[in-house]
């Protein structure tokens, strides 16, 4: 039972996040019955898992909240706001109630109570809030229509309860049955036969003056297991019109037989290939390619999943940075030795692509979509402005964009915190945005895409921007700058992000509380990410976050400086110049800056950032290292460069503590601890 218990809450979360989903869907298309009946099934199948597990507080709340949707659904009805707001609150306490069970504790009986009574409400005849669906919205009736309906079962389906003959005879008092077809192809022979397994099939065509979406109603407790297809052919059924027709294609229409059955026999007869080589018509080969290509269009990848606790992934990566760790230690010691055959080079290079590709594929399973955290922002973005009165849309691009789980983990409370920035200060009322000229609806845009080896993620609205005049004089008041310094634009808008810093006129549930953007930049660095914010008054405000693909193991490049080690991550990497005399250039109150191809780059030297000796203080001597950071560059001076390495990244913060202009370190093959730059924060060192 505890088995049963622990699948039920991690597939009732997976549920309940699209139920959510689907519901903001509904909210903007009630017309939609298919998403109706898809909302539907959820709230029965966790209404009947929870009460298989004996979790009879979840089963009994998700029973009254499919009773309401069940009445929505059969009597053609559309949910005003106020139940949708119910609806959605008492998605929320099962959310609540799940978690709850998950962590052994339960929710205070009193709510569950208070929040199966409010549904109880929507269930009396004479609720106002649920309104019959206009004429023009229902399915119109036109006559009798003739339907297609083609079951197949899965072979386990007795399992669940469920009589297929049972659907089967509840479909023919729908209409009246045309045609009754069973597919027998799929039975075994009789001493194979398994009593308790489904073999057959049925295929059944019916007269009904009802719409189609009546007929799939039966089915919509196995629609989401089985192989259920309910299709109007009214217009192409037609039984004095088959003469042109094969015997074959008429039975996989009528469903006596499978596709699958007909190519099997049409195999043992003889092949136009065939026929056309023994007529010396084209070539076996030529057969042979054609059949090649024609194999290759119909290859379908199966995907099969498992469950797999994140725990064990990670200790999977672990074991794996270990591994590449000591691998590195063989191989140095083994090449140490001055006659070391080239056998044992060769396998230490395949040891490397095998590790290599090994760290890859496990990589890839702790990747997931980022989709799942945008949408839930969703139903925050709905709550918050009907709370503030506004009228704001949140649309989402790039869902697809895979990212390290632990990435996604931490990222999402900074996302939150800058969507409830954008609704809060961005977005204006309706009747000001209506005065300038815009749409009385806001919009936010968060897009998720690849760049430079990183993820971008984008939040973008259209309200009214941030007044850069307004912020500079809060500094002021604040003590952040001083009155005799000018500030850029850039520099000026930097200044949100320190800790306490607000605009906001009143203090609300959003803002205003002193837990400002420097939280949501503080914890966007701890992940080696950067945050840029662009502006434009009365246009709105785009927030840029950059962040790395995955934490555990990234590609850089080695350099020295003196005896240290230093490891600067590829993606940040543009080139390598060997600077002459007459390309350093010194201005005034900038420093020096190097001439590469009539582009000017600051210079700044990797030991006088860190306060390190080095070997070569001359620009010319040493190696310039152009970095960049989105739009900004520098040229890096180091004394050398070792070359690429893939490194297992260690974190500072939690061995020793954060250090600026470090974003971590890593153990070598030798044993030594090598830093890894954090470019981001050397570049703003380096223009200070």
């Amino acid at each position: 039972m505890e088995d049963l218990v622990q699948v039920f809450l991690e597939e009732s979360q997976e549920i309940l996040e699209q139920l959510e989903e689907d519901l903001l869907k509904l909210e903007h298309d009630q017309a939609d019955k298919e998403l109706m009946a898809g909302i539907f099934r959820a709230a029965h199948t966790i209404k009947g898992s929870a009460g298989l597990t004996g979790l009879d507080d979840i089963s009994h709340l998700a029973h009254r909240l499919e009773d309401v949707l069940d009445q929505v659904r059969s009597d053609h009805k559309v949910m005003s706001r106020e139940c949708f707001e119910t609806v959605f609150q008492t998605v929320d306490m099962l959310n609540k109630m799940v978690a709850g069970a998950a962590g052994g504790e339960q929710v205070n009986p009193n709510e569950v109570a208070a929040m199966t009574e409010r549904l109880t409400f929507f269930l009396s005849e004479d609720t106002t809030p649920l309104k019959t669906v206009p004429d023009q919205v229902q399915q119109t009736k036109t006559g009798d229509r003739i339907y297609r309906a083609k079951l197949k079962f899965r072979d386990d389906f007795f399992e669940s309860g469920t009589d297929p003959l049972k659907l089967i005879l509840e479909l023919a008092e729908k209409g009246e049955v045309l045609e009754a077809n069973t597919r027998i192809s799929t039975l075994p022979a009789f001493s194979e036969l398994d009593p308790y397994k489904l073999y057959l099939s049925w295929t059944l065509v019916v007269r009904s003056s009802l719409p189609i979406s009546e007929l799939e109603e039966i089915f919509i407790f196995v629609f989401d297991d089985n192989e259920i297809l309910v299709e109007d052919i009214t217009n192409t059924y037609d039984i004095t019109n088959l003469s042109d027709k094969k015997t074959g294609e008429i039975m996989v229409d009528d469903g006596i037989i499978e596709h699958s059955d007909l190519e099997e026999n049409l195999k043992k007869q003889k092949k136009i290939g065939e026929l056309l080589i023994e007529d010396h018509k084209v070539t076996r080969r030529q057969v042979e390619h054609v059949v090649e290509k024609q194999q290759a269009g119909r290859k379908c990848e199966q995907v099969n999943t498992i469950r797999v606790d994140t725990k064990r992934l990670e200790n999977v990566l672990n074991f794996i940075a270990e591994l590449v760790i000591s691998h590195s230690r063989v191989k140095e010691l083994a090449c140490k030795q001055n006659d070391v055959e080239e056998e044992v080079t060769t396998a230490f290079q395949e040891v490397d692509k095998i590790i290599r590709r090994l760290q890859e594929e496990v990589m890839k399973t702790s990747m997931v979509p980022i989709g799942g955290t945008f949408t839930r922002f969703q139903r925050m973005v709905r709550d918050l402005a009907a709370e503030q009165g506004k009228e704001v849309e949140l649309s989402i691009s790039g869902q697809e964009t895979e990212l390290d789980k632990r990435v996604i983990e931490q990222i999402t409370d900074p996302l939150k915190h800058m969507i409830r920035n954008s609704l809060d200060h961005g977005i204006e009322m309706p009747d000001v945005r209506e005065a300038n000229g815009k749409p009385r609806g806001g919009k936010i845009h968060l897009n998720a895409f690849h760049q430079e080896g990183s993820i971008a993620i984008e939040i973008t609205d259209d309200g009214k921007g941030l007044d850069v005049d307004a912020i500079y004089r809060k500094a002021l008041n604040k003590g952040l700058v001083e009155e005799n310094i000018k500030l850029s634009k850039e520099e000026i808008l930097k200044l949100i992000m320190q800790p306490g810093f607000s605009t906001a006129q009143q203090i609300t549930d959003i803002s205003g509380r002193g837990v400002g953007l420097d939280v949501v930049a503080t914890n966007i660095q701890q992940l080696r990410g950067t945050l840029d914010l662009e502006t434009t008054p009365g246009e709105g405000t785009r927030f840029a976050v950059k962040l790395p693909l995955t934490l555990a193991i990234i590609d850089g490049m080695m350099v020295t400086v003196g005896e240290e080690r230093f490891i600067i991550p590829l993606t940040s990497i543009v080139e390598f110049i060997k600077a002459r005399p007459e390309d350093i250039k010194s201005v005034e109150g900038t420093g020096r800056v190097i001439n590469m191809r009539n582009e000017y780059l600051p210079l700044a030297a990797l030991h006088r950032l860190l306060g390190l000796p080095a070997e070569k203080t001359d620009p010319t001597e040493g190696i310039m290292v152009i970095i960049r950071d989105n739009r900004k560059k520098i040229a890096l001076l180091v004394d050398d460069i070792l070359g690429q390495e893939q490194v297992v990244t260690k974190s500072m913060k939690e061995n020793y503590e954060q250090v600026e202009g470090v974003a971590g370190a890593t153990i070598m093959g030798d044993g030594r601890v090598a830093i890894i730059l954090d470019v981001p924060t050397l570049i703003k060192m380096a223009g200070r």
